[in-house]
């Protein structure tokens, strides 16, 4: 379920090369290694998310390992240590206490906030800081958990983002709301039907399963109160199906608005015209309005020959977060590095990260986009923390 990644070499013939070599082995020998974790669904429906987080976070290391970091006069070798989590809490869990008893320094990722949230428990009882670099429930940092961190902003932001576009751009006086069920999709659907309800929308809510295909049941019924909008709780392999359906069912004129689950190239690729012209959020700035942007994106394509989705950026940055921590701390005793966690104020890709005292990033926005012409093109930030 999860390895340390490493950098192959090649076989060298000569004697001066040997002795190169064997200079560096003996080098590397008297490095102090750090072991950074990096959690996510490498298998699955969300693989392709999952693998831009280890991606991301492979890019960090070798950042890492170029700053020369010095501790009690030896250089800090950064080790990745990636682990496939499936985007299941059982999976996630069993993981968890693996990288534990892999004596990481501190763990990163665990994008989904079904299988983050349980695996925070096992972190925190273990004394390692954890960052996610997407789970957005609420729940995660409501445990008060001291080793517990976000660098995106939370389903209350989010939501709110949402309504406010929902009256703001939409006119919307009447939304279906849908969710999957999973700890994400009803944290984020029940905190929109809260705040769509004071806000004086009217709200007829269905629920789905994470697991579902055939949405014309749930859609033939919303249609029937004749919403202006339908906003869906899950990720973009139930989004995909779903909004074809819609347009199947001839719901062209309501609106469809999904969260950051869905807010992929993946559900524009699969969806084809039926995500046309449709709206998603996301709980961070725009890709090309972030300050390291086009370094990142640069250094990703070249590296593995693709564009970089959305969960890199911040996994890249929560990486180098934890190595700012171990280099303020002068230490990988997890618990100097989640001190010095607390106290970081670091700019990255992403921008400025701080954490407030329940480990929420206190810099953190949200955006909406909109399918033109199958990209996804930003409308611009529409909330911040």
């Amino acid at each position: 379920m999860f390895h340390r990644a490493k950098r192959s070499m090649p076989v060298v013939g000569s004697l001066i090369a040997a002795l190169a070599a064997t200079a560096s082995t003996n080098a590397c020998a008297e490095d102090v290694v750090a072991k950074i974790a990096v959690a996510g669904p490498t298998t699955g429906q969300l693989a392709s998310l999952g693998k831009d987080v280890q991606n991301s976070g492979e890019l960090a290391i070798e950042a890492l390992n170029a700053k020369n970091i010095m501790m009690n006069g030896k250089r800090v070798r950064f080790e990745l240590v990636a682990a496939d989590d499936g985007a299941d809490p059982r999976i996630g869990t069993i993981i968890a206490q693996r990288l534990v008893d892999e004596h990481v320094v501190a763990v990163v990722g665990h994008i989904n906030s079904g299988v983050a949230i349980p695996a925070s428990r096992i972190y925190s009882q273990a004394g390692i800081p954890f960052i996610s670099s997407g789970a957005s429930n609420p729940m995660l940092t409501a445990q008060n958990l001291k080793s517990t961190f976000r660098v995106v902003a939370d389903d209350n932001a989010q939501a709110r983002g949402m309504v406010q576009f929902l009256i703001g751009q939409l006119k919307a006086k009447r939304i279906g709301l849908v969710d999957d069920r999973t700890a994400y999709g009803q944290g984020l659907g029940d905190q929109v039907a809260k705040d769509a309800g004071a806000a004086g929308i009217a709200v007829t809510r269905e629920f789905t399963n994470d697991k579902a295909v055939d949405f014309r049941a749930i859609l033939t019924s919303l249609k029937s109160v004749h919403p202006d909008a339908i906003v869906l709780a899950s990720t973009d392999a139930i989004a995909s199906p779903f909004v074809k359906q819609m347009k199947t069912l001839g719901m062209t004129r309501v609106r469809f608005v999904g969260g950051d689950g869905i807010c992929t190239e993946n559900w524009v690729r699969v969806a084809g015209a039926a995500a046309e012209g449709e709206y998603c959020t996301q709980t961070g700035a725009p890709f090309d309005q972030l300050p390291g942007a086009r370094e990142f994106e640069q250094n990703y394509q070249a590296h593995f020959h693709q564009s970089p989705q959305y969960f890199g950026p911040y996994t890249y940055d929560s990486v180098m977060v934890v190595g700012e921590a171990i280099q303020k701390a002068g230490s990988l005793d997890p618990a100097k590095v989640t001190e010095a966690l607390h106290a970081v104020d670091y700019t990255g890709v992403t921008g400025r990260i701080a954490f407030d005292s329940k480990g929420d990033q206190k810099y953190a926005a949200v955006s909406v986009y909109q399918v033109k012409s199958q990209k996804i093109t930003s409308l611009g930030v529409i909330g911040k923390m």
